[in-house]
């Protein structure tokens, strides 16, 4: 509660956001029957229910809202767990309040976008919210597929930060040891050359030695 009254509402109220601080998910339930959230920043330690849960609750409501988590569990199977509930973001504490209000900000504003996918001004890179296609800050969009869908989600999640290979291949399969890591790189090097080829702009997507890759926008 501290965290929450003390500290992000002030914070978020100071960056321009509306915000209405809920205990817990009978609260958020009950508002919501009587006006869904424009987005909704969710602690995974709740009392009375996980936010994991109540993220993909939420998201089988309605596809519109912008949902982005935040726990102390940073494991990588944590963080899929949570994007594979139909979380557009997942935060690590403790928190950078200038990290949520960025993201925030970026998931409003492409929630507000009048189409799907549109030009980013800040000439930023960014999936549309069902995370089937990819807008490059020329403004051309690129389709993608489920492999190339699952992995983008992981690899946008954590911008700067390297993602390991086997995150990448969990999200991608559940056998992780069955599955031929030259088959992630195969799709990798195929993502790169169809973004190239219809948006003409290289990704940015970067192979670390020894850890896997890493999205730098």
């Amino acid at each position: 509660m501290e965290l929450r009254e003390k500290i992000m509402v002030p914070a978020l109220q100071d960056a321009g956001f509306n915000v209405e601080g809920l205990s817990n998910a009978l609260e958020l339930y009950r508002r919501w029957s009587a006006a869904p959230f424009e987005l909704v920043l969710l602690d995974v330690g709740l009392p009375d229910e996980d936010g994991v849960e109540i993220a993909r609750h939420l998201r089988a409501l309605t596809p519109s809202p912008g949902i982005v988590l935040y726990t102390g569990h940073g494991h990588i199977a944590d963080r899929l767990r949570g994007l594979r509930s139909g979380a557009d973001a997942y935060l690590v504490k403790p928190l950078d309040m200038d990290v949520v209000v960025e993201t925030l900000h970026n998931l409003r504003t492409r929630l507000r976008g009048s189409a799907g996918v549109e030009a980013r001004a800040d000439g930023r890179w960014s999936l549309d919210r069902h995370g089937w296609s990819l807008a490059a800050p020329s403004g051309s969009s690129l389709a993608l597929n489920q492999a190339e869908r699952q992995i983008l989600r992981v690899l946008m999640a954590t911008p700067g930060e390297p993602v390991p290979r086997e995150a990448l291949i969990a999200s991608l399969t559940g056998d992780v040891s069955g599955f031929d890591p030259h088959r992630l790189e195969m799709l990798i090097y195929r993502l790169r050359r169809k973004c190239l080829q219809t948006c003409g702009q290289a990704l940015p997507l970067q192979a670390v030695r020894g850890v896997g890759y890493l999205f730098e926008p």
